[in-house]
């Protein structure tokens, strides 16, 4: 079950492109993890901005 769903702006797009590999395959997991679970400690940095 996903909570949410994830649409990246074209600057995201942008922005890891110019990633390594690695930083990207770690950005998308963590991004897929908070997608799938209900973990406030996820968004603890996040304030109002979701």
């Amino acid at each position: 079950m996903r909570y949410f769903e994830t649409r990246f702006l074209e600057e995201a797009n942008q922005f890891l492109a110019k990633l390594d590999a690695k930083s990207v395959n770690k950005i998308l997991y963590n991004i897929d993890l908070a997608e799938l679970t209900n973990d406030p400690k996820l968004f603890k940095k996040l304030t109002t901005e979701i």
